[in-house]
């Protein structure tokens, strides 16, 4: 999964000349792809400038491996140098914890999706998914929240059309051709994965640990 961040500002944003100088200063290697887009080498991290809106944004790519402290800290420093605040598409306003958290969460999704993958070349796929579904299943009671396969993420099943579940339009942004009684599975907003993760580390250190080294 791709974010977005946004620089909103009413001042002057940054030229593409004036970030690379500026990432030069902080010794931050990139490469110039293009009149009006930066690439970072160290860090998932595209920036790119809307010419004619002197709108500046930055793609993030987050991998199971990233450093998001460092990358989270990189993002703040621009928003001081553009004078702006940081937006993420979908979310809105953030400070530097609330956007470490997202970021975050998507790669500890990752790093259990690896973890899994790596359970099931070893032959023990079965025994640690069903104890993971019993984790995920205690942090929200009430909702059936699972671990699905397909999707590699967290997901609450609901019944199309009932009150407490998913309206049939809302149901179209999650699967083709919903109909009333179909029980699908949604994204669960929240940072479970974070959590997820700090069991699955820590209880089958064995098969985690290549997610987090990224050996």
């Amino acid at each position: 999964m791709a974010f977005a961040v946004s620089f909103p500002t009413t001042g002057p944003c940054p030229t593409p000349d004036d970030l690379a100088e500026w990432l030069m200063e902080r010794g931050e290697p990139f490469e110039v792809e293009g009149p009006d887009a930066l690439q970072l080498r160290a860090l998932p991290v595209r920036f790119v400038l809307t010419p004619g809106q002197h709108a500046l944004q930055a793609q993030i790519d987050v991998t199971s491996t990233a450093p998001l402290s460092r990358l989270v800290d990189l993002l703040f420093a621009v928003s001081v140098r553009a004078g702006a605040d940081v937006r993420l598409t979908g979310e809105g306003e953030m400070t530097r914890p609330a956007l470490w958290m997202h970021l975050a969460d998507e790669q500890d999704r990752l790093r259990i999706a690896e973890s899994l993958q790596r359970a099931s070349e070893h032959g023990s796929a079965e025994e640690v998914t069903k104890r993971l579904w019993a984790v995920v299943a205690s942090l929200r009671p009430g909702c059936d929240d699972r671990w699905d396969a397909d999707r590699q993420r967290i997901v609450q099943l609901l019944e199309v059309g009932e009150p407490d579940g998913i309206g049939v339009e809302e149901a179209r942004w999650h699967v083709d051709d919903p109909k009333p009684g179909d029980v699908i599975p949604v994204p669960v907003r929240g940072f479970l994965h974070i959590l997820a993760w700090r069991w699955l580390s820590e209880t089958y250190p064995g098969i985690a640990e290549a997610s987090q080294t990224g050996h």
